[in-house]
């Protein structure tokens, strides 16, 4: 009977643990006005998340308004990721609304990284019934081997992305430096 009683404690443990795991905005509003995150020197990184499920994510019934969110990393190697209504492995965007206005993400310095997500779900993601829109966004990667990366309402790895719209007016994404390279999608499913 021990044995029993411990191998149902370790289940049921393990299964809450598991349930955990999985990030949810549901039947939320996420609001945010002149927000900033700063990293500096050699190595440095900078992670700014609005409105994000991670692990399963998944963001449903839910608002994220941004207006003004600045992420900045400056040094040799360093990196720059901004996730604005963004859902991860096996991430689901459901009957939302991601409206994002002057949103900046920049990595400045030798071999630097600048990755900018707003709307977007990946690992088998799925962007459904909802409404991304981004204006006036940019993301900027600036030194020699540096990359920029910028992807607005879209879905990644099998991604799908149906009965939805996307407006990106005045979206820039920049990589400047020998070696650089810039990579733009918008509304892609992929």
């Amino acid at each position: 009977m021990k044995v029993f009683t411990r191998t149902a404690l370790v289940l049921s443990l393990g299964l809450s643990a598991f349930g955990a795991m999985a990030g949810q905005v549901v039947n939320s509003t996420v609001n945010a006005t002149s927000v900033s995150n700063t990293s500096g020197g050699l190595g440095s990184s900078a992670l700014q998340n609005i409105g994000v499920a991670e692990g399963n994510g998944r963001i449903a019934n839910s608002a994220v308004v941004v207006t003004g969110a600045s992420n900045l990393s400056a040094g040799l190697g360093s990196s720059a990721r901004q996730n604005i209504g963004f859902a991860s492995g096996n991430g689901q965007i459901l009957n939302s609304q991601v409206r994002v206005q002057n949103a900046r993400n920049t990595s400045a310095g030798l071999g630097t990284s600048a990755t900018q997500q707003i709307g977007f779900a990946t690992g088998n993601g799925r962007v459904q019934n909802s409404l991304v829109t981004a204006l006036n966004v940019t993301n900027t990667a600036a030194g020699l081997g540096s990359s920029a990366t910028q992807e607005i309402g879209g879905a990644a790895n099998n991604g799908v992305l149906q009965n939805t719209t996307v407006l990106a007016n005045g979206a820039s994404n920049t990589s400047g430096g020998l070696g650089s390279s810039a990579t733009q999608r918008i509304g892609v499913a992929r």
